[in-house]
Order: structure tokens, then sequence, then C-alpha cells
């Protein structure tokens, strides 16, 4: 078979309908993608670089799902404290109430006292969250990372906040039964005692989930940020692609209409002398 000669003006267009389907397919796979880059022979650099900022943008979103657990294992501590705090106020009441009572109203009052005493400790072990008691006794302590390359963490320490952890003894034994206003007095004093003590855990808690809580709006911020220089390095500018796909079309007929434009021409030259050598 003999081998097809192109003439310079055939393999120009021929060419030129060649760079121009490359072309196209490269907008149709943005346009469909919405990404100008999607393989490193789009553009080396920003490939690479928009990949580091999306790595970077998924370690930040593991980061903020272990602040997001720390924060409701504090969260549920704090509930929890205030909990306590109410059954402790309630306790001042009955041991309040029952000074300068009968000797039975005594007694009831120190049994009420018992019962509403050892709701405390329950609910402090019932105030935890994914496996960690914050107020529980022995309290838990939880450490999480916040910083994805300072490698910053934030420690949440809570504190036991059950009836013997706060030093509220019973009232059958440790306050004599309310026998007299001295043991109430005494009960009233280490009621308190746990009231301070359940504050001041408070407040350490409460200060915690808002270390935790900036973390995790600026943890989110950034994440926000790096996202959007991931879209600029490697998204596409729909409008500027649909633009070139108009473009490369009618560049495409001009080259179909220049390469039958050329073929004809010289088909008719070659016709002429053809006829001239007859």
């Amino acid at each position: 078979m003999a081998d097809v000669t192109l003439t310079k003006g055939v393999r120009a267009n021929l060419l030129q309908l060649q760079r121009n389907e490359a072309l196209r397919l490269q907008v149709a796979d943005s346009l469909a993608t919405g990404r100008r880059v999607n393989r490193v022979a789009d553009d080396p650099q920003d490939f690479y670089a928009g990949r580091a900022a999306a790595n970077r943008v998924g370690d930040l979103f593991e980061l903020k799902s272990g602040i997001n657990q720390a924060l409701s294992s504090a969260e549920v501590a704090s509930v929890g404290l205030h909990a306590v705090e109410d059954l402790t106020r309630q306790l001042r009441g009955i041991a309040t109430a029952a000074q300068g009572g009968t000797a039975e109203q005594r007694q009831a009052a120190a049994e009420q006292f018992d019962q509403i005493r050892s709701q405390i400790t329950s609910l402090a072990g019932d105030a935890s969250y994914a496996g960690v008691g914050l107020i529980d006794d022995p309290a838990d302590e939880q450490t999480t990372r916040v910083g994805d390359l300072s490698g910053a963490d934030i420690t949440v320490s809570g504190g036991a906040a059950s009836s013997d952890a706060l030093g509220i003894g019973t009232a059958g034994g440790d306050y004599n039964g309310f026998a007299t206003d001295a043991d109430i007095d005494a009960a009233l004093n280490d009621l308190a005692g746990a009231t301070r003590q359940v504050r001041s855990s408070g407040q350490r808690v409460g200060a915690d989930i808002a270390s935790l809580t900036t973390r995790r709006e600026f943890t989110q911020d950034l994440s926000n940020t790096l996202q959007a220089a991931e879209d600029k390095l490697t998204g596409a500018d729909l409008n500027e692609d649909a633009a070139r796909q108009m473009a490369l079309q009618l560049q495409d007929r001009f080259a179909t209409a220049g390469l039958q434009f050329t073929v004809r021409t010289e088909s008719l030259v070659a016709d002429l002398l053809n006829s001239g050598r007859a």
C-alpha cells in the first residue's frame, strides 16, 4: 500500500483539529468536574499545592471530630455539676428545716437527707459521655489534641462529685441522725464546702468548654479558608470554560472548512495538471 502524502495545507488543518480536540476534552472535563486541575499533567504546581491544602483539610476534619467529642464530655459534666449543686441545695433545705424540730421530725429529715445524698453519687456516675466520666468517682481526665501543626492539646479535668468526694456525710451516721442542732450545723458546714467544691469544678469545666469551643470554631474557619484556597488553585471558571468551548467549536468549523477548501483546491490543481499532460 502506497504511503499517503499530506500537503502542508492539509497537515496544518489536521493538526489544528487535533489540538482543538485535546483542548475540547480538557474543557469538557473541567465543566463536568468543576475543576480546572484534575491530574498532575493539567498543572503540576497547582495540583500538588491543591492536594496539600486538601490533605490538611482532611486532618483538620479529624481534629474537629475529636474536639467535638471532648466538648460533649465536658458539657455532660457541666450539666451533671449543675444537677449536683441543685441536690446539694435540697440537702441544705432539709437540714435547715430540721433545726428546732421534734425528734420525729429530725429523724424523718435525716432519712430524707440520706435518700437525696445517695442520688448525688448515682447522678455523678451517670454524667458520662462515650465512657468518659469527668465527675464520676474516681473522675476521668480527657486530653484532646487541638493543633494539627503545633500538636497543642487541651486537658479537661473535672472532679469527682459523689457525696463522699464532696465530703457530704450520712445523716444517720456522720451527723448522728440530726439529734441536735449541733449535728445539723455540722451537716450544713459540710454542705457549704461541697457547694464551693462543685462550683469550683463547674468553673474549671466551663473554662475548658470555652477553650474547646474557640478551638473548634478556629478549626472550622481554617478548614473553610484552606478549602477556598484549594478551590482557587484547582477550581474551574465555568463561565470561562463555557466560552472556550464555544470558541473551540468555531475553530473546528473554520479548520474543517479550511481543510475542505484546501483539498478541493489541490484536487482542482491536480486535475488541471493532468489535463495539460493529456
